[in-house]
């Protein structure tokens, strides 16, 4: 009777598990995804912030598609989403944020598990519309975020959180056109637009051959900044006021070292000329002009990290009376930069 209890005692203990890890888990195996983004000139985590939705794909060590898991950021627990049950292995795992946005931007292809591998993942702006000569326009897009990492999963029993940083890819661009006498500008009179064929990405994150894009300023306005009478009357300023044009465009990510096919910015004239062309007020590459405000402080960066965490950028310009570009400075983001080389 006595061997009896002591086997009904051991029976009890190798089943206590399940009792046991119903107050504080189980025996299972749970692996969970927390998502990040830190990847910004602030090093601070904005995803609750910045991100409204996430989608996060599944591949085997031979890199074939095992599953897919989709979330709205906001109803995230601490940033996490739980992994279905997976077998002992390497994985890995991307994520791209924004597929899910309310305008509908990007595409992702769909995969089928155990077929599709990892180059089929891809992530395209869906949101094309064409002109009579088919060059494709895009407008105000979502934003959009990707992160990509490599994980072997063990069958140690417990919870484990894996790490997901995300790169934001969209790029906000806010265009100022002043007047050097500080006459008016009237924003009807141009034509804002930038131009790349970076609208495909790989899985990677890494763009993909695509036709050129042509980015149009989603929002237009005319702004006008004022001096008090007595701030005015103290640095003895004949000019109070002043009136700008304000265009906003978004596009994808920005590359370092496109020589060939760069991101362009152009502003022309909306009027056209008596052949039927637009004469171009200004034209310059978009991703070396950021770079010439990446600053001392941010050296330690390379030019790709510093146009990645850089998601905004502020660029005026001022023009003559003709309203022709008077192309020796520029601002960029608050910085004043006068140029000695306008073919850069």
């Amino acid at each position: 009777m006595k061997h009896l209890s002591i086997l009904l005692s051991l029976a009890a203990l190798l089943s206590a598990c399940d009792a046991i890890y119903d107050y504080e888990g189980d025996c299972d195996v749970h692996y969970r995804v927390r998502f990040s983004f830190e990847h910004n000139l602030s090093y601070a985590d904005a995803f609750a912030h910045e991100v409204d939705d996430i989608s996060l794909f599944v591949f085997d060590h031979e890199g074939r598609y095992v599953t897919r898991v989709d979330s709205r950021a906001a109803q995230l627990d601490d940033q996490t989403v739980a992994l279905p049950a997976l077998a002992a292995g390497r994985y890995t795992l991307v994520a791209w944020g924004g597929t899910q946005g309310p305008l509908q931007s990007y595409e992702t292809p769909t995969l089928v598990p155990g077929s599709s591998v990892l180059a089929d993942l891809t992530c395209r702006i869906a949101d094309r519309t064409r002109d009579d000569e088919g060059q494709a326009h895009v407008g105000e897009m979502d934003k959009l975020f990707h992160g990509i990492q490599a994980y072997d999963l063990d069958a140690d029993e417990g919870t484990h959180t894996l790490p997901m940083p995300l790169v934001k890819d969209t790029k906000h661009v806010r265009i100022v056109l002043q007047h050097l006498s500080g006459d008016e500008v009237d924003p009807d009179d141009f034509i804002f637009t930038l131009t790349d064929d970076n609208g495909h990405l790989a899985h990677d994150n890494t763009p993909l051959p695509d036709e050129v894009l042509a980015y149009d300023a989603w929002h237009v306005t005319q702004g006008t900044a004022s001096l008090p009478d007595d701030e005015a009357d103290a640095q003895g300023r004949a000019t109070t006021s002043i009136s700008v044009a304000v265009a906003e465009l978004t596009t994808s990510r920005l590359m370092a070292g496109q020589d060939d096919n760069p991101t362009t910015l152009t502003i022309s004239r909306k009027e056209p000329d008596d052949d039927g062309t637009h004469r171009t007020v200004l034209s310059i590459p978009l991703a070396d002009y950021a770079l010439l405000v990446k600053g001392h402080y941010n050296r330690q960066l390379s030019d790709q990290e510093y146009l990645d965490r850089q998601d905004e950028y502020n660029l005026t310009f001022f023009l003559d009376e003709d309203n022709n570009w008077a192309s020796s400075s520029i601002i960029i983001n608050s910085w004043r930069v006068v140029l000695s080389d306008v073919e850069l």
